[in-house]
């Protein structure tokens, strides 16, 4: 069957929706989260820099997160595609540990001078698991205290329980609950980013059952002056850990996480998606006595241990110290900011910018921002560019990519700007509006 719709990607979207609930494990990754209808590319034959193939060997530009945030040296990199070849030739997974583990500790230790112990997983959303649970084990407390997006585990939705009572307005819309069970109703409780009010009242309220305090240290917005520093006092007072979630903002700013870049040290920060450029792999990395609980507690997995996944996290972190990376990424995203607040100007739209350079986003104060950022996608898959309102900036977002981006940018807005002006907008689309997925908390 695979082979009968390989050609049509509207039956393929259908065929897969009987076999593989919602087409990806990601949501992010599903087609009706950017345009519904059959017109997104569904699957990928081959990948390389910023460019994507489909089945039909047609090539798009990606303008999107390029890898859900994973990629930023550019997908298929040369170096990464080496290391992982000779790791595999080398043997993978066996009854022993890869040497790789170690070195890659050492290296992680070196850049973060303040930690002495590192553990390893596969995936962000473990790896916040497992830091939960040894902030839990070594404290003996059981609520959390957090804000920004933490991955998908029981430990993290128990926030978004039902209640009788409605919700607090900084809950997350979207991400339903259910399953999860009710017993672990409190026991993780939001607060908003830079909102030092709000702050101050979930923590005295839970201060002596405090087990953790976890959050994005920026990635919407940067922290306030002197905010993660309170946020440090505030957590060694009361005696709970420090968690960092760097799966995201890490290695984008600065080799490393952005908390180096601000000067504040947590107590265990965890690193996934871009720590290997691609390829699965996650470390938590903290203070010895926090992360020693590991041998206390049971935390454990057979795939933690195979030697690709460190291998590359090796080559990658030596890589982007070579490139100095981050300012390459700061200077990209500032282009692409640019280019949608020119493109915004010269066509009458109010504009929104969000994320810290390299995590750039964009909304316009339209009348319907749902049908504004379809017809955006749906134009923008006209010029062969993968498009959505955020654009996650990337080493192979050189200037021809971005002059392409450019001119599509402002051809599109000034149709946006013309069809709002006429009210038509919504008439303009060629299928269903597209899902506007979950919120994040806080920002």
């Amino acid at each position: 069957m695979f082979v009968k719709f390989k050609k049509n990607n509207k039956k393929l979207q259908k065929y897969a929706n009987q076999i593989i609930p919602g087409i990806s494990g990601l949501l992010g990754k599903r087609p009706e989260m950017y345009l519904p209808g059959g017109s997104w590319p569904t699957y990928y034959s081959k990948a390389k820099g910023i460019n994507l193939w489909d089945l039909n060997g047609k090539k798009y530009y990606d303008f999107t997160m390029v890898g859900i945030g994973t990629s930023v040296l550019g997908y298929s990199d040369e170096d990464i595609n080496k290391t992982a070849i000779k790791a595999i030739k080398s043997g993978s997974m066996t009854t022993l540990n890869p040497p790789e583990d170690l070195e890659l500790a050492e290296l992680l230790l070196k850049i973060h001078p303040w930690a002495d112990s590192v553990r390893y997983a596969r995936t962000g959303g473990e790896a916040m698991s497992v830091a939960a649970r040894l902030s839990r084990a070594y404290t003996g407390r059981d609520k959390i205290l957090f804000c920004g997006y933490h991955g998908w585990h029981d430990w993290y939705l128990s926030a978004n329980l039902k209640s009788k009572k409605k919700l607090n307005e900084h809950l997350l819309p979207g991400l339903e609950p259910l399953g999860v069970p009710k017993g672990l109703k409190g026991s993780v409780i939001p607060f908003r980013f830079n909102n030092w009010e709000d702050l101050e009242k979930v923590v005295k309220k839970n201060a002596k059952k405090c087990a953790a305090i976890i959050m994005e240290p920026c990635r919407e917005t940067m922290p306030h002056k002197d905010y993660l520093i309170e946020l440090r006092k505030i957590a060694t007072k009361n005696k709970c850990i420090l968690i960092f979630d760097e799966i995201t903002s890490g290695w984008r700013l600065n080799t490393g996480g952005s908390h180096l870049k601000m000067k504040v040290n947590p107590d265990v920060v965890v690193y996934g998606k871009t720590i290997s450029n691609g390829i699965p792999m996650a470390a938590i990395i903290g203070k010895k006595e926090v992360i020693n609980f590991v041998l206390k507690t049971f935390v454990s997995s057979s795939f933690w241990t195979e030697r690709v996944g460190p291998s590359c996290a090796i080559t990658f972190i030596k890589k982007h110290q070579k490139l100095k990376l981050g300012n390459r990424l700061n200077e990209i995203g500032i282009k692409i900011k640019n280019i949608w607040k020119k493109a915004a100007k010269e066509n009458n739209l109010n504009i929104e910018i969000n994320g810290i350079n390299p995590l750039a986003t964009f909304k316009l104060h339209t009348k319907n921002w749902p049908v504004t950022i379809t017809y955006f996608n749906q134009e923008m898959l006209k010029y062969n560019i993968l498009a959505s309102d955020r654009c996650y900036a990337n080493y192979k977002h050189d200037d021809k990519s971005l002059n392409k981006y450019q001119k599509a940018c402002h051809t599109i807005f000034e149709k946006i700007s013309y069809f709002e002006k006429k009210e038509i907008l919504d008439k303009k689309l060629e299928g269903p509006i597209k899902q506007m997925g979950f919120k994040r908390l806080t920002y």
